[in-house]
C-alpha cells in the first residue's frame, strides 16, 4: 500500500471511530436504578446535586477519567456532584435521546448536553454552513424542550476542537459560530449555562492543542485534556443556583 493510500485509510478509520462513528448506541438509561426515573424527581440523588450527562465517546472517556466503572446505573463523582452517563446516538437521532433524558430529569433537574467533535464539518463554505445550520437546529430543539420543565438547568457544552490534521478555516468558522449561538441561547434564559470546552482545549488557530491529544490523528482528549475540561465543568457548575 502506498503512503498516500495508507494515510487516507488512517484518516477514514479515525473519523469512523470518532464519538462512536455513528454506530448504534445502547438504549438510553433513564434512571439510576434502571427502572425509569420519576419525571418530577428534580434530578435524582444527593439532594438534587445530580447531573444527567448526554454524550458519546468523549463523554464516556471523561467519566472514565473520574473513575467510572462503565455501569450507567452507577454515577461518577465530580466536584461534589453525582453524574449519570446517558449514551446518545449520532445526529439526527441525538435529539430524540436527549429529549428522553430531559423529560426524565424533569422539573429542577440538571442536564448536560453536548455534540461531539465528529458532528462538525469544515472543508468548504457550503459544507460548513449546512452543518452549522443542522447543529443549530439540534441545540435549539434541545433548549426549547428543556425550558418546558420549570426549574430545569441545561448545561450546554460548546464545540470540541479537532487536531490540526482535520482542522481548516471552515471547521474553525463553523465551531466558533456554533459557540456564539450557544452564548446567545444562554443569554436568552437564566437556566441555560455554557460549558466552555472549546476555550479549555483550543489553540490560537482553533485546533486542539497537541498536548491534549493522544496523537496527531485522534481528537479525543488525553488525560491532560480531560483535566483541562474538568476546570471548564467546575466553573459552569459553580454558576448553578
Amino acid at each position: 500500500m502506498g503512503s498516500l493510500t495508507a494515510a487516507a485509510l488512517l484518516i477514514l478509520l479515525s473519523v469512523m471511530a470518532g464519538c462512536g462513528g455513528g454506530g448504534g448506541a445502547e438504549p438510553v438509561s433513564l434512571s439510576p436504578g434502571g427502572e425509569g426515573m420519576d419525571a418530577g424527581a428534580g434530578g435524582g440523588l444527593a439532594g438534587g446535586r445530580t447531573v444527567h450527562a448526554c454524550g458519546r465517546s468523549v463523554m464516556a472517556g471523561w467519566f472514565e477519567h473520574w473513575g467510572w466503572d462503565g455501569d450507567p446505573a452507577v454515577p461518577a463523582a465530580f466536584a461534589g456532584w453525582e453524574l449519570y452517563y446517558h449514551e446518545m446516538e449520532s445526529p439526527p437521532r441525538i435529539t430524540v435521546d436527549a429529549r428522553r433524558v430531559i423529560s426524565a430529569a424533569g422539573e429542577g433537574g440538571v442536564v448536560f448536553f453536548k455534540l461531539c467533535f465528529a458532528d462538525f464539518e469544515g472543508g468548504d463554505e457550503e459544507t460548513a454552513r449546512a452543518n452549522l445550520e443542522r447543529n443549530r437546529k439540534i441545540v435549539d430543539e434541545v433548549v426549547d424542550y428543556s425550558r418546558q420543565f420549570p426549574g430545569q438547568v441545561l448545561l450546554l457544552g460548546n464545540a470540541l476542537p479537532v487536531v490540526k490534521e482535520y482542522c481548516d478555516r471552515w471547521m474553525v468558522w463553523n465551531q466558533q459560530s456554533y459557540n456564539r449561538h450557544l452564548e446567545e441561547l444562554a443569554a436568552s434564559g437564566p437556566r441555560t449555562v455554557v460549558v466552555d470546552l472549546y476555550g479549555a482545549l483550543a489553540a490560537a488557530d482553533g485546533s486542539l492543542q497537541p498536548r491534549y491529544a493522544p496523537d496527531r490523528y485522534d481528537s479525543h482528549p488525553n488525560a491532560a485534556g480531560y483535566a483541562a475540561l474538568d476546570g471548564a465543568l467546575r466553573s459552569a457548575l459553580q454558576k448553578l443556583p
